[in-house]
């Protein structure tokens, strides 16, 4: 797979990657497994919501502002 930089990414590519130590190929490369990782971590924590949505394990938004307020009261 290729991709195609925009103007100026490349610059700053080279930048960052000589500043820390990498070349910009195993910059992006380590730059993608975080952002991968992050993706599926997303994913999966909205699969979770949407589970515990579809169980009834919610709290509703009033009680949420109003746990909040006693908490705050308390301080």
């Amino acid at each position: 797979m290729a991709v195609q930089l925009k103007p100026g990414q490349e610059e700053r590519l080279q930048h960052l990657a000589s500043q820390s130590g990498l070349t910009p190929d195993e910059l992006l490369q380590q730059q993608l497994d975080r952002f991968l990782d992050y993706q599926e971590d997303l994913a999966r924590a909205v699969k979770r919501g949407d589970e515990d949505i579809a169980a009834g394990r919610v709290v509703e938004h009033d009680e949420v502002v109003a746990r909040i307020e006693k908490l705050l009261q308390g301080r």
